[in-house]
């Protein structure tokens, strides 16, 4: 029998095919679609076609950020290698604490809402006891090896994008309203009374739909484990986002243009069902919500392949106290962080089984707009402070990164309070922890290694 990893280490051994499958799998255009158009309906009415739009440019935008520093910056930590090479250890830590909390987040989010529809179809099941009993086998599957669940991941991968691009197409043969339904967006009020949309609305929808977008920066997850992932990475990154964008504003024009009633549309809480109920009948609607169950898993597990290896590379950064950092780098004999997975399946599950869908897709997504306005800092600076080789070069610097970041804060600006507080105690945390405990650690180390020195000399 192999031996236990415990220095964590990765092989390189997968390659082009398999770390795109992970990360359009991650993205999810049919879970993406699915799990936000409602709540981008409710809040920018048929505005979210425009909220789509606004989210794809800031979500290119970033791809291009990622693509670079990726190149530059190639770890399993992805987006905290970055933050932390290019903004120094403080900051770095703080993106490492946001994305402990996101992992234990957003797929229960993702689970939750894949359980609430396979609820629709078998009332019986009880939502958050389903989603408990998916994430654990997430977890079974992810402590396979690398190469084993990539290829589990495409093959839901291929149903899921039959799933999408089919009701894409019944949704456009089902049209009910002309272009201009979404070219001037309206919305609906309580007194079924139609009126144009604000800006503020239609940028409070912007981050449900970067939400949808997100999982186009997967591939950097796997740089250790991925051949030539110089070359491979940025590829990857840019042919994930733009695949993303595609199809999930095809869905969204689709499904806007396909609602028969809009009136009965803001009043569902599953629009898409009850869109594509009116377009393929009951029948066609539970062949397609079966579909998207399928998808939402394979979105949860692609995600959750990610996460423990970011806590892994913070352990290598010695971000914890021993313990901890022991227990986040220890590999099982497939060669995955077998306790960071025992983690991710804990914390998920506590989540799918006591929490609610809207409260986790809110705070989750002002967390990822979050890293996402640290990324774009990152691209900024690296150009003026690193002399790392970029074997990816953006184009037409430096706006990818100016518009990320102005349109991240605006977005920002009409989230939720409540959840930007939270995402701000996290951050808090982050820096009193770095000052207390991180910081120290480090004179201590230095001092010693100063002393050591002069005691050679």
């Amino acid at each position: 029998m192999a031996k236990s990893n415990e220095k964590g280490t990765f092989k390189p051994v997968i390659g082009l095919r398999q770390v795109l499958g992970i990360s359009i799998a991650a993205i999810s255009p049919t879970t993406s679609v699915f799990l936000v158009y409602g709540d981008g309906l409710h809040a920018a009415g048929t505005g979210v076609f425009w909220a789509f739009i606004i989210g794809a440019c800031i979500a290119i935008s970033m791809a291009f950020c990622y693509a670079e520093l990726g190149s530059m910056y190639p770890g399993a930590g992805g987006a905290y290698t970055i933050i932390r090479k290019s903004l120094g250890k403080p900051t770095g830590f703080i993106a490492v604490l946001l994305f402990l909390l996101l992992g234990i987040v957003v797929t229960a989010s993702i689970l939750v809402s894949s359980a609430t529809y396979l609820n629709s179809l078998v009332p019986q099941i009880p939502v958050n006891l389903a989603a408990v009993a998916m994430m654990a086998l997430i977890t079974w599957f992810s402590l396979e090896r690398i190469g084993t669940a990539s290829w589990i991941a495409i093959a839901m991968l291929i149903i899921e994008l039959a799933v999408i691009l089919l009701f894409i197409v019944i949704s456009f043969t089902n049209m009910s309203h002309p272009i201009r339904f979404i070219l001037q967006p309206v919305n609906i009020h309580s007194h079924s009374v139609m009126s144009g949309i604000n800006w503020s609305a239609m940028m409070a929808a912007v981050v449900p739909a970067l939400f949808a977008f997100n999982g186009y920066d997967w591939p950097l997850y796997f740089s250790e484990e991925t051949r030539d992932p110089r070359r491979v990475l940025p590829k990857a990154v840019m042919i994930s986002v733009f695949t993303a964008v595609v199809v999930e504003v095809l869905a969204v024009v689709s499904a806007t243009l396909a609602i028969p009633d809009f009136g009965t549309a803001m009043k569902s809480s599953a629009p898409l069902t009850y869109i594509i109920q009116s377009a393929a009948g009951n029948v066609g609607a539970s062949i397609l919500i079966i579909g998207v169950i399928i998808a939402m898993f394979d979105t949860g597990l692609s995600g959750n392949l990610a996460y423990a290896r970011i806590y892994l590379d913070a352990a290598r950064n010695d971000s914890w106290p021993s313990p901890i950092n022991k227990f986040f780098k220890s590999m099982n004999q497939h060669n995955v962080p077998k306790w960071g997975f025992v983690f991710l399946g804990i914390g998920n599950a506590f989540f799918c089984y006591f929490t609610s869908l809207n409260s986790l897709i809110t705070f989750t997504g002002v967390i990822i707009v979050t890293i996402y306005l640290l990324i774009a800092i990152s691209a900024i600076v690296s150009r003026f402070r690193s002399e790392a080789n970029r074997p990816f070069t953006m184009p037409i610097w430096p706006l990818p990164p100016i518009i990320a970041i102005i349109g991240v804060i605006i977005a920002l600006t009409q989230q939720a309070a409540g959840d930007i507080i939270k995402t701000g105690v996290v951050i808090i945390a982050g820096i009193i922890y770095w000052l207390a405990y991180l910081r120290t650690k480090e004179l201590k180390k230095q001092v010693s290694e100063k002393s050591q020195s002069d005691y050679t000399l």
